[in-house]
């Protein structure tokens, strides 16, 4: 059976994939791993290196259908780009606004991305990228800390209040989450008539703390920018 297409998200070191059929997204546990049909084609974002790339394509077997690479541009329909140098604008940001776009056309946003890196991407309501945010994560903020700071540890198990801690590992998680909230709200102050949409990793951790704001959850955000690729 050949039927829908395959979305990957390719990293350095992990693969999200999605498989797109019938107008509907299916987020897929592992990858490479079964798929539910054999696609007629990929389309994906990479980071990786070509000889990563080439390996994919060998274990998931599909060496013999169209893979379609998309990257940042200067426009796409209704969504311009800022970035002077368009390319180097990161095409998750890039896919993740289009994805808001598609969700909420002709609605000024805020499209957050809670990840390795937190990102946040203004878009007025015509489509205009008005500039954005890159701040560390909460992983990689903990980690910086511990990496420079000779008597601050940290532990494996995450517990994030937003609240005071009594003891150091929970001070850096606690301080390090407090962080991270504090800059999606100053978001929201730079641009208070926006719709919010968060996705990424750290979102679910996020939101019960984001009251008060007008925002939601899109998990699969990425990917429904990139349903705006796929040739009808």
């Amino acid at each position: 059976m050949t039927d829908g297409i395959l979305l990957l998200d390719i990293g350095n070191t992990r693969v999200k994939a999605v498989f797109y059929q019938h107008g509907r997204l299916s987020a897929l546990s592992d990858c490479p791993g079964p798929l539910p049909a054999k696609p007629l084609a990929v389309y994906f974002a990479s980071v990786a290196t070509d000889a990563r790339l080439e390996q994919l394509k060998a274990d998931l077997q599909l060496t013999g259908i169209p893979w379609h690479q998309i990257r940042s541009e200067a426009q796409k329909e209704q969504l311009v780009n800022s970035y002077i140098k368009p390319e180097t604008l990161g095409v998750d940001r890039w896919l993740a606004m289009l994805g808001a776009q598609q969700h909420y056309p002709d609605t000024e946003l805020l499209v957050i991305d809670a990840g390795t890196a937190l990102t946040i991407d203004h878009l007025s309501a015509s489509g205009q990228h008005q500039g954005g945010w890159i701040v560390p994560g909460i992983h990689m903020q903990q980690k910086a800390v511990t990496n420079y700071t000779a008597r601050v540890f940290n532990r494996d198990q995450q517990q994030f209040q937003l609240a005071f801690a009594q003891d150091t590992a929970s001070c850096l998680q606690n301080g390090v989450f407090a962080a991270i909230l504090a800059v999606i709200r100053q978001a929201n102050q730079l641009a208070p008539n926006a719709k919010m949409l968060l996705t990424g990793g750290d979102a679910a951790v996020l939101m019960p703390f984001l009251g008060g704001l007008p925002i939601e959850i899109e998990p699969l955000l990425i990917f429904r920018g990139m349903t705006r690729y796929i040739a009808n």
